[in-house]
């Protein structure tokens, strides 16, 4: 939707431009200037506008192109000739100028003080042929509105690169929010307590109540940790994203400012000509301010009761008319671009081009205005070229709003990912850690009074264990956990044996690629924990083997008893599941009498392999798991 975007954007910038340049042609031909000074007149504006095209219409990238101060400088000599040279009729031409310094001088005081130098060089011009008023409104209806029209045309494109530019820099600081929260809620209820549990450890001459009350507390952080856990992978989403507010109330801005310039200057022209007073100008105000702010409701986002808006529309166009005259209340010919805004489907067009084929026979018939193919041209290009410039306000003031949203469904998405791995890594690593605390602490307890020696060593393991997972809650935290399998394949025989487990075990698989091997040390870890927690295992098996593209692990003991009714399974299977899943490989877990079997298989070469230095994926869209 945003590369459509941009090419729409790309095109009003184009037709806005021709079109206001066929003004200037029309002045050009009806002036009183000999054919020689009419070809200079018109070789002046095709490079004019030649210059504009290639200085203002943005490319995709959004940069300004090479050599534009040049251009730039060639600009203003030709603008500033024309002024001086065809002041009757050179005064549309002037917001070339002036939308090119608001489009490439970035710098705000330089360039705010440029665009007030054109508008000051353009009243100059006109008063030295025509009165103040006359020339007020040259300044304000034909300069500034052209200039303010075209930059805010391609200013918006510029806004929608932007918007399509940082839709993975909100994400990235929409997790980087749910990091910080989950770090300050993990070490306030888990790191807390493993702190305690250290500090008792020390302690030398640890007496059996003290060692008592150790345990506990290591088993709480333990209950912690799965209750940490299953809250970030059943979280509600992301804080509301507030990101890109100011983007939306720029665009707002443009399209007011660009309507007030486009509406009223040229309908207050009108009463300073007749000098309206009265009842008239009474009428005049209230259908002006009523009809500009019905077309603002109408080119906003959030606008709603469209009928009655382009009816409120239409009455204000015509009505008035019958009190004021139509050569002082005429604004049919803004009438296409709200119909096109305001109706749906094909509809739009053809009553935009009703309406437009309307004004045109009144002006043939009523106004005499036209007289002529050209005048008739003129007033089929006038209002062609707004309803152009309205509708695009339109959609690219509500594509502003759609790619806001979007932006923050991504990072919705993002988050939700990173509550996955939150989420996972918990489970993986601080609750195995965990586990051996508790374990080591209850050998402890067990042999404090038998076998003091043994005691002090299992107290020694548990206490290493205890400070590996306050690091590990520091890696979950940021992002940065990565085990291997050789590591975790060693830890699980230490562990099983001194719980008293027999172990068997069989490794023929080496050099595994990267996302597999920390994968089946995830399994690994998970199966560990499971026997050291649900069963009274007397023997376990060990077994990875490698053949035909795929490795296998398998790990498998005895000693399980029977699920209670009211048990709930945890996350850690499901959390295996989806890694293995990413990569092309497949979990199963069987259970026969009191033997239960854990059985991972991975593809060699898995089928997503990759990932960021901070292990959160790219999002380039919503996938059906994601929601």
């Amino acid at each position: 939707m945003d590369a459509q975007a941009l090419k729409l954007a790309q095109l009003v910038a184009v037709v806005a431009s021709a079109g206001f340049s066929f003004g200037g042609l029309i002045g050009i031909v009806y002036s009183d200037d000999r054919p020689a000074v009419k070809a200079l007149a018109f070789t002046m504006l095709a490079v004019l506008l030649g210059l504009h095209l290639r200085n203002c219409v943005r490319r995709a990238d959004g940069h300004r192109p090479r050599g534009w101060r040049w251009t730039l400088v060639v600009q203003a000599v030709l603008t500033g000739a024309g002024l001086a040279w065809f002041p009757n009729t050179w005064y549309g031409n002037t917001g070339f100028l002036a939308a090119a310094v608001l489009l490439l001088i970035r710098s705000p005081g330089p360039r705010w003080a440029a665009f007030a130098l054109v508008l000051a060089a353009q009243f100059w011009s006109g008063l030295t042929v025509r009165p103040v008023s006359e020339a007020l409104y040259l300044v304000v209806g034909q300069a500034a509105f052209v200039g303010v029209a075209l930059y805010g045309v391609v200013r918006l494109t510029d806004l929608i690169i932007d918007l399509r530019g940082t839709q993975a820099s909100l994400a990235a600081a929409e997790v980087a929010r749910e990091r910080l929260a989950f770090a300050e809620e993990l070490n306030e209820r888990v790191g807390a307590s493993l702190r305690q549990v250290i500090l008792a450890l020390q302690r030398p001459g640890l007496s059996r109540a003290e060692l008592e009350s150790s345990l506990a507390t290591a088993r709480t952080a333990l209950t912690d940790v799965r209750s940490v856990s299953h809250a970030h992978r059943d979280g509600a989403g992301a804080r509301p994203v507030v990101a890109g507010d100011l983007t939306t109330r720029v665009v707002n801005v443009l399209v007011v400012t660009t309507l007030l310039l486009m509406i009223v200057p040229r309908e207050l022209r009108h009463v300073l000509q007749i000098g309206l007073s009265g009842l008239p100008l009474l009428v005049f105000v209230v259908a002006l301010a009523g009809f500009v702010a019905l077309y603002l409701r109408a080119c906003l986002p959030g606008g709603q009761h469209e009928g009655w808006t382009l009816t409120g529309l239409v009455l204000l166009t015509y009505a008035p008319t019958a009190l004021l005259g139509a050569k002082l209340w005429y604004v049919a010919g803004l009438l296409p671009g709200a119909v096109v805004v305001l109706l749906r489907g094909p509809i739009r067009w053809v009553a935009a081009g009703a309406v437009l084929a309307g004004d045109t026979v009144f002006h043939l018939t009523q106004s005499g205005i036209a007289g002529n193919v050209l005048d008739v041209l003129y007033g089929l290009v006038y209002v062609t070229e707004r309803a152009i410039i309205v509708y695009a306000l339109w959609r690219m003031a509500r594509l502003t709003v759609e790619l806001r949203e979007a932006r923050a469904e991504l990072a919705r998405v993002q988050v939700a990912r990173e509550r996955l791995r939150f989420a996972r890594d918990l489970h993986d690593l601080l609750g195995y850690g965990l586990s051996v605390v508790v374990l080591k602490a209850e050998l402890a307890f067990r042999l404090l009074e038998r076998d003091p020696h043994a005691a002090t060593r299992h107290l020694g393991d548990g206490l290493e264990a205890a400070r590996q997972v306050l690091t590990d809650i520091d890696s979950v935290a940021s992002g940065r956990t990565e085990i291997s399998l050789a590591a975790e394949v060693e830890s699980a025989r230490a562990v099983l044996e001194a719980m008293g487990v027999e172990v068997s075990w069989s490794c023929t698989a080496a050099g595994l690629p990267a996302g597999v091997d920390e994968a089946l040390a995830a399994v690994l870890r998970e199966g560990v924990t499971n026997v050291l927690r649900h069963s009274a295992a007397r023997h376990c098996s060990l077994e990875i083997v490698a053949d035909d593209g795929q490795v296998r692990l398998s790990l498998t003991n005895d000693g399980v008893a029977a699920p209670s009714p009211d048990h709930q399974p945890g996350s850690g299977v499901g959390n295996l599941t989806h890694r293995l899943d990413a990569l092309g490989g497949r979990l199963s877990a069987e259970r026969a009498g009191e033997t239960h079997a854990l059985t991972a298989t991975a593809p060699l070469e898995p089928a997503l392999v990759g990932g960021d230095a901070d292990r959160v994926d790219p999002v380039p869209g919503v996938e059906l798991h994601d929601r």
